[in-house]
């Protein structure tokens, strides 16, 4: 999986646990236990992508299409259920 992959999975997941416009602490804390190891291995600043999913500067319009591979799309699935 490349690093863009990489980032649009996390990027997706903190899309789809903010978008009801609460930010719990329970859903950061698991957010991030998830992900660490996945955005850790592809070299994904985390604190990078959360302002930008905080601060609105990426939709899902704008990082669905950097999901090019079916194993892609099934782990941004899995991590957003």
């Amino acid at each position: 999986m490349t690093q863009s992959e990489t980032q649009a999975i996390v990027t997706v997941s903190l899309l789809a646990a903010f978008v009801d416009g609460d930010k719990h602490e329970r859903e950061r804390t698991e957010i991030k236990r998830i992900v660490d190891g996945l955005a850790q291995a592809n070299g994904v600043h985390l604190p990078t992508l959360y302002q930008d999913v905080l601060m609105k500067r990426v939709s899902l319009t704008t990082v669905l299409p950097a999901l090019a591979s079916n194993e892609s799309r099934q782990r941004a699935y899995e991590m957003t259920v």
